[in-house]
């Protein structure tokens, strides 16, 4: 087992999978928008963003993307966990954890006070972030119209 940064091959891997990472990290929520014309590059416009990788045995089994946010009301930069997944196959096996605590433990090297991520109500990735700590800050609330 290994944690490292992705290659350039790993990455366009992982940029493959963008459907089914957006389908689950939204807990079905953009199921019903229309995600022809969202894009796998989002996480690149963060600062200095980049993937870590998960590696057994040459397959990359899981990853974590981060990067850095600058925080509007506090005016700093933080860590930011942009994504967490493991493929469906290597799913219960820690790895999930793995990753963000290594991920956690870059940012603490990096003298980073506070990591932030963002995560939909329903996304069973919650209750791993709030066992390693992650506290809720703000919430999101949407209400649909007629039309």
């Amino acid at each position: 087992m290994e944690i490292r940064m992705a290659t350039e091959k790993e990455t366009l891997e992982i940029l493959s999978h963008w459907r089914a990472v957006l389908s689950e990290a939204t807990a079905g929520y953009l199921e019903t928008i229309q995600t022809r014309e969202l894009t796998p590059l989002a996480p690149f416009f963060y600062h200095e963003f980049d993937y870590m990788v998960y590696v057994t045995e040459g397959i990359v089994r899981g990853w974590v993307g981060i990067g850095e946010i600058r925080e509007v009301y506090m005016q700093e930069s933080k860590g930011f966990i942009s994504e967490l997944y493991v493929l469906p196959e290597f799913r219960n096996q820690g790895i999930g954890r793995k990753l963000c605590l290594e991920a956690i433990n870059k940012f603490n090297d990096a003298k980073y006070r506070s990591v932030q991520l963002n995560v939909f109500k329903g996304n069973d990735s919650r209750n791993l972030y709030e066992k390693l700590g992650f506290t809720e800050v703000s919430s999101l609330m949407e209400l649909e119209l007629d039309e």
